[in-house]
């Protein structure tokens, strides 16, 4: 480390060296480069900006934008040095040339990006299955053409879904949420943990190489503790972890803890509404506690140009005071070559924002081709049949967008649904539904559920112990459980009933005719109020250890074709008159 005060330059800094050059040829020193601007900083891509002399009145013409040196798509590497002692400070591609006039100058301005811009174009949905984020996060960036430089994850995922996000954005989301930072240089994407054990590479002093220093110290941003919550439906409860301290230990005097006790929360609570395992919540929870102790102190220096400042090393800051003074971790640089000079602005500190709360990452709602609707809403059944696309559909009034029209079809989501099967129960006209929106798109709605009000009551009164369950249908016919008596009844309004009764431990059959079947652990009874026939094209065969049959009034047996009438044992016969032929 220096300990000069003064920055150490490769050479004698009194005579700035640079190149630009476009797939491999330097660009001729016809053209006088104004100035060149280079940024890197964690979690973004590369980016410069060369601004050249370009344009002549008299020949009305831009003859360097004319060639092809720097035409979209030309690689391009910029070094900068002192007194030819030069190093690569940026490699990429242009993506934009254009030129501008301003007062009687004229110049040609050429944007470039590191090739890994490429990950950031599209929107793209792919399956990952049985993989760590550091495998998937590998993938996307080898399947960019790009170096994969990636720190290994523990947490492996049956399935991890990437929707409609690009390639850099489900990357640097996935990293942050495993306490990582993206580094791009060069081509090369390295993912990993922020490391503050490395040795300063420079030390930058108030008052011989400070050109400029802004530092400030946010309280708001620091907290006593971290928690994280989930929900876990293997153990129906809630899963609770809390953040490692990650003992950030760089520039000022004032720790997380003193920050922490200006306004006195003790917790910052984390939570996710689904089912992340405790592993992966703790790495979350350790991952915020990491980027809020990066973000106590927060600033950018600016001294003489060097290649060796970039993302990831380490300056020592002197000169600035006790709350300042100290190691800083470098999170973005900015060079600068314009009139002569070579000068460098490093950031420290991180942003407690997340990336994810920073960028939209996110597709806009309803893909961005309408005005999307979100959440649910409240409709009103205005039609059942006559879908003008033979889509199965119901019309649906929405009143609060329109309460005189008659609405718009929407589909109806059901327990089972398939060709020629499933569950078919549609509400009836007039009836309050709950409407969901695809995409949330308003114009493709879907009945996802019935509701009831005290205007239509539940036909069954609601209590805690939440025994009857059950279906009744707009004439009373009934379909219902009941979990205390463990029964299950079919009921017609006019009084037809199948009753299936554990507690009564009997099956039972009957009708407002006052006729009933019974099976019970006696047997089966059949009564009627009235007759009982029995009649079959076939036989009817009834056998039993004792058959009794007894006529009240006359009992008669016939057989067309003959009859028999037999005993193994003796036969009686009995009657006033027995008459036999």
């Amino acid at each position: 480390m220096n300990n000069s005060g003064y920055i150490k330059t490769s050479k004698n800094p009194d005579l700035i060296t640079f190149k630009v050059m476009s797939g491999g040829t330097e660009l001729p020193g016809k053209y006088g480069v104004k100035s060149i601007v280079v940024e890197k900083e964690v979690n973004r891509i590369p980016y410069a900006r060369i601004v050249i002399l370009d344009g002549s009145v008299p020949e009305q013409d831009f003859k360097l934008s004319n060639e092809d040196l720097l035409i979209p798509g030309k690689e391009i590497e910029i070094t900068a040095g002192y007194h030819l002692d030069e190093q690569t400070i940026f490699k990429g591609v242009v993506v934009k040339h254009n030129i501008k006039v301003r007062n009687g100058s004229s110049y040609l301005i050429i944007e470039c990006r590191d090739k890994a811009v490429k990950m950031t174009l599209g929107r793209k949905s792919k399956y990952f299955y049985d993989s760590k984020d550091s495998d998937i996060i590998g993938e996307l960036i080898s399947n960019n053409g790009l170096t994969a430089n990636v720190q290994a994850t523990s947490n492996s995922h049956k399935e991890l879904i990437q929707y409609r996000a690009s390639d850099w954005d489900f990357m640097l989301t996935r990293a942050q949420a495993n306490g990582k930072l993206c580094f791009v240089e060069d081509g090369t994407v390295k993912i990993a943990k922020p490391d503050f054990s490395k040795k300063e590479v420079e030390t930058v002093v108030y008052g011989s190489s400070v050109h400029e220093f802004d530092g400030e110290i946010d309280a708001r941003d620091q907290f006593k503790k971290i928690s994280a919550k989930t929900w876990s439906y293997t153990d129906q409860e809630l899963t609770e972890v809390e953040a490692q301290d990650p003992a950030v230990k760089l520039n000022g005097n004032l720790s997380p803890d003193d920050l922490a006790k200006v306004f006195g929360i003790d917790d910052l609570q984390l939570k996710h509404g689904g089912n992340l395992t405790q592993s992966e919540l703790q790495d979350w929870s350790d991952a915020k506690a990491t980027f809020q102790q990066l973000a106590k102190t927060r600033g950018r220096v600016k001294f003489q140009g060097i290649p060796a400042v970039k993302p990831g090393v380490s300056l020592m800051l002197q000169g600035v005071g006790n709350r300042f003074n100290g190691k800083i971790y470098v999170t973005g640089v900015r060079h600068e070559i314009a009139e002569g000079n070579w000068l460098v602005d490093a950031q420290f500190g991180l942003s407690p924002t997340w990336f994810s709360e920073t960028y939209d990452v996110s597709e806009m709602p309803g893909s961005g081709i309408i005005p999307s609707i979100s959440g649910l809403h409240i409709g009103k059944v205005s039609q059942l049949e006559s879908d003008p696309d033979g889509e199965d559909r119901i019309l649906v009034q929405i009143p609060i967008i329109n309460n005189e029209e008659e609405g718009i079809w929407a589909r109806v989501a059901t327990l089972d649904a398939g060709e020629n099967r499933g569950s078919f129960f549609r509400p009836e006209i007039g009836d309050e539904v709950i409407i969901g929106f695809i995409n949330d798109d308003p114009n493709d709605a879907v009945v996802l559920g019935m509701l009831n009000s005290s205007a239509k009551p539940a036909p069954i009164v609601a209590s805690d112990d939440n025994n009857e369950k059950g279906f009744v249908t707009r004439s009373k016919m009934k379909m219902i459980f009941n979990d205390d008596k463990i029964s299950y009844t079919l009921e017609t309004p006019k009084g037809k009933k199948i009753t299936v009764d554990e507690d009564a431990d009997v099956i039972k059959i009957e009708d407002e005719h006052k006729n009933t079947l019974t099976l019970n652990k006696d047997g089966i009874s059949m009564e009627s109020g009235k007759d009982i026939k029995i009649k079959a094209k076939g036989d009817i065969k009834m056998e039993g250890t004792n058959i009794g049959i007894k006529a009240s009034a006359q009992f008669k047996a016939e057989g067309s074709s003959g009859s028999e009438l037999k005993s193994g044992a003796v036969t009686v016969v009995k009657g006033s008159q027995v008459k036999i032929n």
